[in-house]
């Protein structure tokens, strides 16, 4: 599990404030109250990250880390989905001890996603530039629309992926795969993207999305998360292993799955 959120600095929260606009929006879906939604409101910017959205995202770690969702998403408002940070207030974090105070405090951020109980899916549309791609680094899943535009752009602004994101590049995609992403930071449409191994499912509707997501949730909220966590307990023990096949197995979902396959063979 994710750490508490590392606090900015004082000199960090400075630039934080100066750098006002957007919202980070979280909110239960109505249509599937154990998803969670992250909403990044900023359309007017293409959802580029002001230092008042960092500090709201930090805010609300703690539900994205909730024991209650199934699923976490987080999704742009408007053409895109994030174009990543500022750039002024890039420009004004350009001393070094403040850019490695940045990335103390925005990998502590985006831990919460990969760390959290729930299956955590970033829903890409328009565009995913730079710091974007960090966001959707640190999620389980990425789904893009077909018109998406994906890029690592870090190299280009002279620096290397800054709030935790290369942490996960080499697991999703492979070291060559990742590599030549950041060093090229050229623009990769969907598709070449999921040939890349970065995306998980291309989209052409809104209404392909959200059934992709719902698929994912399917088995309500225990067995969804116990999904994720068999995972991560392969990677520990066979007692954890152990572990998460005693939550589900002879559970209400286990026995009423295992009714239905039964009234379903003796129909036949």
């Amino acid at each position: 599990m994710a750490g508490r959120v590392l606090k900015p600095s004082s000199a960090l929260l400075d630039v934080f404030k100066a750098w006002q606009g957007g919202a980070v929006r979280v909110q239960q879906n109505e249509k599937l109250p154990i998803r969670l939604d992250v909403i990044l409101d900023r359309p007017e910017k293409n959802n580029c990250l002001s230092g008042a959205m960092m500090q709201q995202l930090g805010e609300h770690a703690k539900q994205i880390s909730s024991q209650e969702n199934a699923v976490v998403v987080i999704s742009g408002v408007g053409k895109s989905f994030c174009s990543g940070a500022d750039l002024g207030l890039i420009k004004d974090i350009s001393d070094q001890h403040l850019g490695v105070q940045m990335f103390d405090y925005m990998s502590s951020v985006l831990a919460h996603f990969h760390d959290s109980p729930a299956i955590t899916i970033a829903k890409i549309h328009g565009h995913a530039l730079g710091g974007a791609t960090e966001i959707c680094s640190s999620t389980d899943i990425r789904i893009a629309h077909s018109a998406s535009k994906i890029a690592f752009f870090q190299s280009k602004m002279g620096i290397v992926p800054s709030w935790g994101g290369a942490e996960h590049l080499e697991r999703i995609m492979g070291r060559g795969r990742a590599l030549a992403a950041m060093g090229r930071a050229n623009i990769m449409t969907a598709e070449e993207a999921r040939a890349n191994g970065y995306v998980d499912f291309v989209y052409e509707t809104d209404e392909e999305a959200e059934n992709f997501i719902a698929q994912v949730a399917s088995g309500g909220l225990e067995v969804t998360k116990a999904q994720k966590a068999m995972l991560n307990a392969v990677k520990t023990s066979v007692d954890d292993q152990k572990k998460v096949l005693e939550s589900v197995w002879n559970g209400e979902t286990h026995r009423i799955a295992i009714q239905k396959q039964i009234d379903a063979v003796v129909k036949k």
